[in-house]
């Protein structure tokens, strides 16, 4: 049996300081990348948009912790290997048969038509283990092992990977998953939040995630409940409510008209749905209508709402027609910028306290519903159909049911 033998690599440059496929690594992080919502930490939510490819961290971690010796080549091949990037890797990625040849193609070609090495996990590498363990000096059966060997040999202890600025927490994980011992911190609590995900949710046990599946149901079913027993949620047709659409308003200090802050009209370009704003003289205001079904030229005439700006980096400005006449107001105007004694921007607008979650009266922008999608399940309750409507006088009615179950609870 092979004996490690602690800080035998101490002094041993590492493979990454010397040689790295990048090419090959970048035609791998690609493809991770156009997995979209298959990648394996999107299941958190993909608030976080810096996300990092896992096998671009596997790789940097492999690169540190692997040993470049004399022969450059074979510290190339092993690395490949525990990458998945080698031939043999490569029909499993595949899924070809023991007798069909390995398609003459270019890399990236066999890339894109193969599976990630993370969908096939340890059985991919399965191959690898005698190559890599008669080359390191290891006799490791999987990454744990190996990665605890290797940190053996270079540090003398498991290696430790300490990531201060985790965002949603693809290093640690990936180095988890190696076997490293981890630490991850984030200044934002959203950043920690995903990273625990990460950990305890993705990277949990088979019976720790059925747990939390059967609880997610649980609350789901309660919180259904309880929305069900507001009717908050259903017209009392079958419909229930699949998208509510909000929009700033403002006053107009030309006008004194109050107007709706939409940087377009178009609610379903494939559906060929805009929003019509119609003037109420009574109240000097806009009525919002939905109309269903308008003309190529209306839907390219409702692109342009009542927001617009000049130019890329231009100010925006608020634009509405009244009576056959433009008015335009700049949205900094509206908001009261100014600039601060040090340098910085300041503007006029009112400070949101802790119990604040609407705008006050008196605020500069207030909000206003001007639109609802409704869905409900096609007969024989195959899929569902769903349809965008005017906001309606028992529409602002359960709204007003939920201001008032916010302010009894938050």
């Amino acid at each position: 049996m092979t004996k490690v033998v602690p800080h035998s690599l101490k002094d041993v440059p590492a493979l990454i300081e010397k040689v790295l496929p990048v090419q090959l690594l970048s035609i791998e992080a690609y493809k991770e990348q156009m997995a979209v919502q298959s990648k394996t930490l999107i299941a958190l939510g993909s608030y976080w948009k810096g996300r990092k490819p896992l096998i671009l961290n596997r790789a940097c971690v492999l690169g540190c912790l692997l040993p470049a010796t004399g022969d450059l080549a074979k510290d190339l091949e092993v690395f490949e290997l525990l990458m998945g990037m080698d031939d043999l890797s490569m029909r499993k990625r595949l899924g070809l048969g023991p007798d069909e040849p390995l398609p003459a193609s270019a890399y990236k070609q066999l890339v894109d038509q193969a599976k990630r090495p993370e969908e096939l996990g340890e059985t991919l590498h399965v191959h690898a283990w005698p190559l890599v363990n008669s080359h390191l000096g290891t006799d490791a059966t999987s990454f744990p092992e190996l990665v605890e060997q290797l940190g053996i040999m270079r540090f003398g202890h498991r290696p430790r990977v300490a990531d201060t600025f985790c965002g949603s927490g693809q290093i640690p994980f990936e180095a988890a998953r190696l076997g490293c011992d981890v630490f991850a911190s984030d200044l934002n609590p959203i950043a920690c939040m995903l990273t625990w995900g990460a950990f305890h949710i993705v990277g949990g046990s088979p019976d720790a995630r059925q747990q939390l599946v059967a609880e997610q149901q649980a609350l789901f079913e309660r919180i259904q409940s309880d929305t069900d027993a507001l009717a908050i949620e259903t017209d009392g047709n079958g419909w229930r409510i699949k998208a509510l659409l909000y929009c700033l308003e403002v006053t107009c200090p030309e006008t004194g008209w109050r107007v709706p802050l939409l940087s377009t009209l178009v609610l379903s370009k494939s559906r060929s749905v805009i929003a019509e704003l119609v003037p109420n003289r009574q109240t000097q205001r806009y009525e919002i209508r939905v109309r269903i079904g308008v003309s190529d030229h209306e839907l390219a005439d409702a692109a342009n709402g009542t927001v617009r700006s000049g130019g890329r980096g231009q100010d925006p400005y608020l634009i509405h027609i009244l009576d056959g006449r433009e008015h335009r107001t700049r949205v900094s105007s509206l908001r009261g910028d100014y600039r601060m004694p040090d340098g910085s921007q300041g503007s006029a607008l009112r400070r949101w306290e802790k119990e604040d979650f609407k705008p006050r009266p008196e605020d500069v922008f207030q909000e206003r519903l001007y639109a609802i999608q409704w869905s409900r399940p096609k007969p024989g309750g195959r899929g569902e159909e769903s349809e965008f409507r005017a906001v309606t006088d028992d529409d602002l009615a359960r709204e007003a049911v939920v201001e008032r179950f916010v302010a009894e609870h938050l």
